[in-house]
């Protein structure tokens, strides 16, 4: 491995590498997603089309092997980092680039939107991960919370 670098996206090519990985890697895991090269690049490209300075991606000379991205929100107490998403290839996974990630993006957004906070959801495997090391880093659960999500389809015969 060599020395990995976090920048902003080089190639939107890179997107299609990184969609196959993500495909891959949650399609085989406890959630038993199912992701495709081609949903994943649209997830990819809905956060890119909102905020592309907010989308990094780490490298591994120039083969991506990572990316953090968020979208920003006002509230009542500052800008908040939503609905971030964060992905490291298998292979890379447990050597910080995680960390380097979200100190890159959380670095950019407080420098340039003075952003406060992030709030993204997570799983967690039969091991905990990756709910736990959230816990480590100091991210919280709120309780009164719920993450809410249903067929509209059905949901509107109801209204």
């Amino acid at each position: 491995m060599n020395e990995i670098i976090i920048t902003n996206l080089k190639n939107e090519k890179d997107l299609e590498v990184l969609a196959e990985l993500y495909a891959n890697y949650y399609n085989n895991s406890v959630l038993e997603e199912k992701w495709t090269k081609e949903t994943t690049t649209k997830l990819f490209m809905y956060f890119y089309n909102q905020a592309p300075d907010l989308m990094f991606v780490a490298y591994d000379n120039d083969k991506p092997i990572g990316i953090i991205m968020s979208v920003l929100k006002p509230w009542w107490d500052g800008m908040h980092l939503e609905d971030g998403e964060v992905f490291v290839s298998k292979d890379y996974q447990m050597g910080g680039i995680a960390k380097r990630l979200f100190k890159t993006l959380f670095q950019y957004a407080i420098d340039k939107y003075d952003a406060t906070t992030l709030e993204a959801h997570t799983y967690e495997d039969e091991k905990g991960f990756p709910y736990s090391w959230y816990k480590r880093l100091g991210f919280e659960t709120i309780d009164d919370w719920k993450i809410i999500s249903g067929n509209i389809k059905e949901i509107i015969k109801k209204l």
